[in-house]
């Protein structure tokens, strides 16, 4: 990943992040997204649909791979109808020292554009100097397009058609920019109907016995309601999440607002679905919310 080199420019309040990965991580037609989409949504089950939910976290590989553990989470939202929603995705491909928000009119997919809750996006602006609208982490990037809030969004238009999106990048997944978005996001979500969703994969490239081991402990760190733990544990390389910033960040969100309880909905590997148990990328959908005592 290399240093940001470009100016922080905000992007003009009606501009469009265009479809970046379609064709490549899901389908560019519309009929073929809707289709892949829904099947996706059916053929998740549930055990149970966790009340009062919070949270999400998604992973943001192609749909071929990741579409299936991803619909386990968004099947929840059938019951749950945020206005908005705050997707927070890590920077793949450049480092910024900063919270990157796109603030202009909409992100858009095949299946339409999503509005940006334009107001939200001030009040972030306002909170802290370490928010930036800028279009740092959600555009093309030396030829490399970032994918992780993308991915999402089919997902949300079909089950959400009606959000809005507050999109969010960290460029760095630091302990100082993960208090300062968990804190400032409890801030929004007491006041507003939102839905939080950390957009994440978890282990790269091991085995898949060394990948269950490692995405078992994350699980458990999870479980254990520990953003500390997890904290520490990612940055030892002791288990592994390319979004541990937008996860942990999450999690003290939650920590906040007594959103005390996790789910684990599905957790699988792409050696499902490549038949390569060498070289895999685990996946895991879960859910964060308020446990009515």
């Amino acid at each position: 990943m290399k240093p940001h080199s470009r100016p922080v420019e905000p992007p003009p309040v009606e501009a469009i992040r265009k479809a970046a990965v379609a064709g490549k991580f899901y389908p560019s037609s519309p009929q073929a997204l809707r289709r892949t989409v829904a099947e996706l949504l059916a053929q998740a089950h549930l055990a149970h649909s966790p009340s009062n939910l919070f949270a999400l976290i998604s992973p943001h590989a192609g749909y071929m791979y990741s579409g299936g553990v991803a619909a386990h989470a968004y099947k929840l939202l059938h019951a749950r109808a945020p206005r908005i929603v705050a997707v927070i995705a890590p920077s793949h491909f450049e480092r910024f020292p900063f919270i990157s928000i796109f603030g202009g009119r909409a992100y858009a997919t095949p299946l339409g554009e999503v509005p940006i809750a334009q107001s939200l996006v001030a009040k972030l602006l306002q909170s802290d100097d370490l928010f930036l609208s800028s279009w740092h982490g959600h555009c093309d990037s030396g030829n490399r397009a970032e994918h992780a809030v993308e991915v999402q969004l089919p997902f949300l238009q079909t089950a959400l058609p009606d959000c809005k999106l507050l999109p969010i990048v960290m460029g760095e997944q630091s302990w100082a920019l993960c208090e300062t978005l968990g804190r400032n996001l409890a801030l929004l979500a007491a006041e507003h109907s939102m839905l939080i969703i950390a957009s994440s994969d978890l282990s790269h490239y091991h085995s898949a016995e060394e990948a269950l081991q490692l995405d078992q402990l994350c699980m458990d760190l999870l479980l254990a309601r520990d953003p500390k733990r997890l904290f520490a544990a990612l940055e030892q390389r002791d288990c592994e999440a390319c979004g541990a910033g937008p996860i942990v960040a999450t999690m003290l969100a939650a920590e906040q607002l007594h959103a005390n309880h996790i789910d684990i909905l599905c957790h699988s590997h792409s050696g499902v679905v490549s038949g390569d148990m060498n070289y895999v990328v685990g996946y895991l959908a879960a859910s964060i919310s308020r446990k009515l005592e």
